[in-house]
C-alpha cells in the first residue's frame, strides 16, 4: 500500500523564520528540474502526502496532485523552491496565499489544509501550500475544447462569482483576488444534482487592502485579464470586476483578450457578439477601464445584474 513508500526526507514544521531563509537549493536547470520530477513520482511528502503527478510548473514553483495518506483523499500541493535567486516578492505572495485561505470559509473557494517546510535531497528546500483538490473544469479547458457559452450560461457564471467577489471583498481587510481569468473557474457537477457549483481558485495574486498597503511593486495577474489600475500597480475592489468581466467576454466569444477589437483599452465586444442590448450594457460597465465608470463593489454589479436573469 502506499503507506509502506519510502518517505523522502522532510523537515515538516511551520512558515515561521521564512524570510530569514538563506539556502543553495535547487537551480532551475533541466537536469536538476528532471531529477526532480523523478524524485517527486510517489514520493511522500511531509510523511503524509504521496505525489500523484505534476498539474503545472512556473519558474521556481510546482503546483503537484496528491493523496492524503491518512484519509486517502486527493489534495493539492503547492511548492515553492527557496534559494539565493528567489524574490523577497515571491515569498510575500506564497505566504499571503496562505494566510488568504487559512481566514476563508465559503464553499465555493479552496480550503486550506496544512503547510510546512521540506528539505530537497539535491541540497534544496522548498515550502508548501495543501488545499482541497476541487474535481471541476475549467472556463478554459472548456474554451481551449471549442465550446463557447451562452448569455444565459455567462449571466449564471457572472452571478455565482460575484456570490464569492461579496465574501471576499467583505473580509476585514477585504482579499482581493487579481487574477480571475478563465482557467481560474471551475464548474463541478454533483451526482444526482442538477445545478452546477462555481468555484474560484489559485490565490496566488491574492491581496489584503489595507490603508497602510496599497500599491505593489510586483506586477501580478494575467495579461489580457487586468484593469490598468492593476497594470500600474493599484489594487482595488474593482479590478477582479474587470478580471471577472473580461472573463465572461472570453467565454461569449472563445476569443483572447489581446485579440478581441478595442479602440484605446476600450474592448468592443458588442462588434462580434450577439447579445441583448441590457446585457450588452452591463458587460460594456464590467470591463471599463476607468475606474470611475466600472462597477465599484460586486453588490453594485450584482444588482445591476439581477433583473437581466
Amino acid at each position: 500500500m502506499a503507506q509502506t513508500a519510502k518517505s523522502s526526507n522532510v523537515n515538516v514544521q511551520g512558515f515561521q523564520g521564512i524570510t530569514n531563509w538563506h539556502i543553495l537549493a535547487v537551480k532551475d536547470n533541466l537536469e536538476n528540474l528532471t531529477n526532480l520530477k523523478r524524485l517527486m513520482a510517489g514520493q511522500i511528502l511531509g510523511d503524509r502526502y504521496e505525489v500523484q503527478q505534476q498539474l503545472g510548473k512556473k519558474s521556481g514553483r510546482w503546483t503537484l496532485l496528491a493523496r492524503d495518506l491518512t484519509n486517502e483523499a486527493l489534495v493539492i500541493l503547492k511548492l515553492v523552491f527557496v534559494d539565493d535567486e528567489l524574490k523577497p516578492d515571491d515569498l510575500k505572495l506564497f505566504k499571503r496565499e496562505a494566510e488568504a485561505l487559512k481566514s476563508l470559509k465559503h464553499p465555493s473557494t479552496p480550503e486550506y489544509l496544512g503547510s510546512f517546510e521540506m528539505d530537497l535531497p539535491m541540497n534544496g528546500k522548498a515550502m508548501a501550500l495543501v488545499q482541497s483538490y476541487i474535481q471541476g473544469k475549467s472556463l478554459d479547458s472548456y474554451l481551449k475544447e471549442g465550446r463557447n457559452f451562452t448569455e444565459r450560461e455567462s449571466k449564471r457564471i457572472a452571478r455565482e462569482v460575484l456570490k464569492i467577489l461579496e465574501y471576499l471583498h467583505s473580509r476585514q481587510p477585504p482579499i482581493i483576488h487579481r487574477d480571475i481569468k478563465p482557467s481560474n473557474v471551475l464548474l463541478v457537477t454533483h451526482p444526482g444534482r442538477s445545478k452546477i457549483q462555481v468555484f474560484l481558485v489559485d490565490f496566488g495574486s491574492v491581496k489584503s487592502l489595507s490603508a497602510s498597503e496599497n500599491t505593489s511593486l510586483t506586477l501580478v495577474g494575467t495579461r489580457g485579464y487586468m484593469p490598468p489600475e492593476q497594470v500600474g500597480g493599484r489594487t482595488v475592489r474593482a479590478s477582479d470586476i474587470y478580471g471577472l468581466g473580461v472573463t465572461l467576454v472570453t467565454c461569449l466569444t472563445g476569443i483572447e483578450p489581446s485579440e478581441i477589437p478595442s479602440r484605446g483599452m476600450r474592448l468592443e465586444f458588442e462588434t462580434i457578439t450577439d447579445l441583448s442590448p441590457d446585457f450588452t450594457t452591463w458587460l460594456k460597465k464590467m470591463v471599463h477601464p476607468a475606474l470611475d465608470r466600472r462597477f465599484a463593489t460586486s453588490e453594485e454589479a450584482m444588482e445591476a445584474l439581477r433583473p437581466l436573469m
